[in-house]
């Protein structure tokens, strides 16, 4: 029911949509600060892209409703204004994402936990009916795991 909102949201006014998800969460301001440092470390070449687009990839993503990673890639491949608004100059590479996603799985889970209870609040201050679709609850998403046996 919560993705049909955020769909039919995003349907009649995709750029309000995105709009008010940039104007109401300032990412800079929600990332830890022990992420952004696994992030920038050092790894003897400069990063490509940024940790806010990571996680503006994997919010929306997850605000949409679309099940997996390269469905997303392909409609961020599609629409230049999502691109823009997760911050990406170009497409991302199906393993730019999944690198991400194995490197930073801890940092990940605890970011998206934090990022609720910061914004749940805020959002149901703002407007109890939007708050409806600008919500989410974090415990689907899940982290890159390794598989030891392979069978």
């Amino acid at each position: 029911m919560q993705n049909l909102n955020v769909r039919h949201s995003m349907k009649d006014n995709k750029s309000n949509f995105l709009r008010t998800l940039k104007e109401h969460i300032d990412m800079s301001k929600l990332l830890p600060r022990e992420f952004s440092k696994a992030f920038n470390k050092t790894i003897g070449r400069p990063r490509g892209r940024t940790l806010a687009s990571f996680m503006w990839f994997f919010l929306l993503k997850n605000i949409i409703g679309i099940p997996n990673d390269s469905a997303f890639l392909t409609v961020i491949m599609l629409s230049s204004e999502i691109r823009e608004f997760c911050g990406f100059d170009t497409v991302p590479e199906a393993w730019e994402i999944t690198t991400f996603r194995g490197d930073f799985a801890d940092c990940f889970e605890a970011m998206f936990a934090h990022l609720v209870e910061l914004t749940e609040p805020i959002c149901r201050k703002l407007d109890p009916k939007k708050s409806g679709y600008l919500i989410y609850d974090p415990t689907g998403v899940e982290a890159y795991v390794r598989e030891n046996n392979p069978k």
